[in-house]
């Protein structure tokens, strides 16, 4: 009797040594974590990593009474192709005349991303190709004038992408108008007196620079 339960003692302690080390090899095994990682150098967007596309309104051209529509699609880890599409409208008075420029823009672009593709510090160039209407009005007599204009334009920024797909981004550049809007008197309507427009055409002129300032603080989401 003393055997059998010596016996029975041998292999209950057994077992329970055996379950006692399944259970710590468990607790310790390691599971690979799943998911987008952190990367040393690197922004950490959980959720993001398979964003492609970004769209976005530039909230800095609406105060000026301007639309800025943005675009931006992933092409590589660290470079993105995009496009804008941007109206700019600007108005100036002198006694009885007034004057109105009008620009519609396409503007293609590229960013480069140093830390990560949609997200960060970003260097890029854009290229506005589009056309500006120039009206001036002198005693109700109107004068109208239209010029292709391309301007290649480079600037710097940040982005940040929220968990929520929101994004916001802020940057600011410069380019060249090329050619220069600029209205003549000599495309002054018939009727208009040239003595009566020269100031207004001149204030105008100078409100349609040859340098184009390219500045947006952008909101909008990404997919």
């Amino acid at each position: 009797m003393r055997t059998i339960s010596g016996n029975i003692l041998l292999v209950g302690s057994v077992f329970a040594t055996t379950l006692f080390a399944g259970q710590v090899a468990q607790a310790s095994e390691y599971v690979p974590p799943t998911g987008e990682q952190p990367v040393y150098g690197q922004r950490y967007t959980p959720g993001l990593s398979e964003a492609k596309t970004v769209f976005e309104i530039n909230a800095a051209r609406l105060v000026n009474k301007e639309i800025g529509l943005e675009f931006e699609m992933r092409s590589s880890e660290n470079m993105n192709l995009g496009a804008d599409i941007v109206y700019t409208t600007k108005s100036d008075e002198s006694g009885n005349s007034k004057g109105e420029s009008q620009g519609i823009f396409l503007a293609p672009k590229l960013r480069l991303y140093p830390m990560q593709s949609l997200n960060g510090i970003f260097v890029g160039g854009k290229l506005f190709l589009g056309q500006v209407t120039t009206t001036i009005t002198v005693d109700s007599i109107k004068s109208e004038k239209a010029s292709f204009v391309a301007a290649p334009a480079v600037h710097v920024g940040y982005r940040l992408l929220t968990q929520f797909g929101f994004t916001w981004s802020a940057y600011a550049g410069a380019g060249l108008n090329i050619p220069k809007p600029k209205f003549e008197t000599s495309d002054l309507s018939e009727k208009s007196q040239e003595n009566a427009a020269a100031d207004i055409i001149s204030k105008m002129n100078n409100l349609n620079k040859d340098v184009r300032v390219d500045v947006g603080v952008t909101l909008g989401i990404a997919l």
